[in-house]
């Protein structure tokens, strides 16, 4: 039984004439990409970094990294000179999945646990506005599983239109 993302209908090519197999894999190609047009490509799974937090902005905010390291020194005075912060980072997501409208991250690596406890409780305000913190793997696990999704459909689509699948699936 093949999975597919109407959750629990099965599809395959021996229950269904081919020609309507084939249409119902491509409309259930271009519903994903309807759903999910901007997905991330992984090459390997993503590595974990269990002290990597994240607070996700969006792009007309236009913060800089002074900004930033300014609201974690309002919450942890010193932060980068202790060592309990080692680095900002910031990811553009638009440029990193070729689109437009997804939110930005910037990624704050932390040195110890307990840190990164209080900061996933407090979250950062910049500008007057409170800003949450997330794990940074929870985000990263969650793009890697719609990549893979959109692989899984993609690579279904090809072999149902008798297509050699490329490296990219």
């Amino acid at each position: 039984m093949a999975w597919t993302p109407d959750f629990g209908r099965s599809l395959s090519a021996g229950c269904l004439p081919r020609k309507q197999y084939l249409r119902q894999v491509i409309a259930e190609y271009e519903a994903l990409d309807r759903e999910l047009p901007y997905i991330r490509k992984f090459p390997v799974p993503p590595a974990a970094q269990p002290l990597c937090l994240c607070m996700e902005t969006s792009p007309e905010e236009d913060l800089t990294h002074l900004e930033v390291l300014e609201a974690l020194e309002a919450e942890f005075p010193g932060a980068m000179e202790s060592g309990r912060v080692s680095s900002i980072r910031f990811e553009n997501m638009n440029v990193i999945c070729g689109t437009a409208g997804r939110r930005d991250r910037w990624l704050i690596t932390v040195t110890d646990f307990q840190t990164r406890s209080r900061l996933l409780r407090s979250g950062l305000r910049l500008r007057g506005l409170q800003h949450p913190l997330v794990r940074h793997d929870e985000l990263l696990l969650g793009d890697y599983r719609l990549h893979l999704r959109r692989s899984l459909v993609r690579r279904r689509m090809l072999e149902a239109l008798g297509a050699e699948p490329t490296e990219e699936d």
